[in-house]
């Protein structure tokens, strides 16, 4: 499915009342889901998204960027999705650093994070060398299956 097309089911999900958005077609199932209790946002237009300041990479951000802001500029990007209901895990133990934050560059095959499922632990693993363009999830966060994780852009061999 085109990247467009995702952009424009999330406008319609955060110009209605829906909490959760599902199209399936021949090829692909999208899925998108607002968290209850948060405001609807917007994608920022072209324009509103080059006046708007650079994002930290410095630190680790307390909330997740959502969807919308994650998507906008990713048309070589790509969202890695829950492979299966389960807790996320950010981090391999309470007291760890992260497996990954936003801003990194990470290498096809590296762990982005652990989901907890019946106290088994599966690892979501990165596709190809990219950068971490968003983190979706919170770490203890319950995840569905195809609920975004995080935001990928490949970048190439360096």
């Amino acid at each position: 499915m085109e990247l467009r097309k995702i952009k424009q089911l999330i406008d319609v999900l955060a110009d209605s009342d829906l909490t959760e958005l599902k199209l399936v077609d021949a090829h692909h199932t999208v899925r998108l889901i607002r968290r209850v209790g948060t405001a609807p946002t917007r994608m920022p237009a072209p324009t509103e998204q080059a006046q708007s300041p650079p994002a930290s990479t410095g630190a680790l951000h307390s909330q997740p960027t959502n969807v919308a802001d994650a998507m906008v500029d990713l048309n070589s990007g790509h969202i890695i999705v829950a492979p299966l209901f389960g807790v996320v895990h950010l981090a391999p133990a309470p007291d760890a650093p992260v497996f990954v934050a936003m801003g990194d560059v990470v290498q096809a095959g590296q762990t982005l994070c652990v989901m907890e499922a019946m106290k088994m632990f599966h690892e979501v693993k990165s596709p190809r060398m990219a950068r971490v363009t968003a983190v979706l999830a919170e770490s203890g966060q319950e995840a569905n299956p195809g609920q975004p994780l995080f935001a990928l852009l490949s970048v190439g061999a360096a």
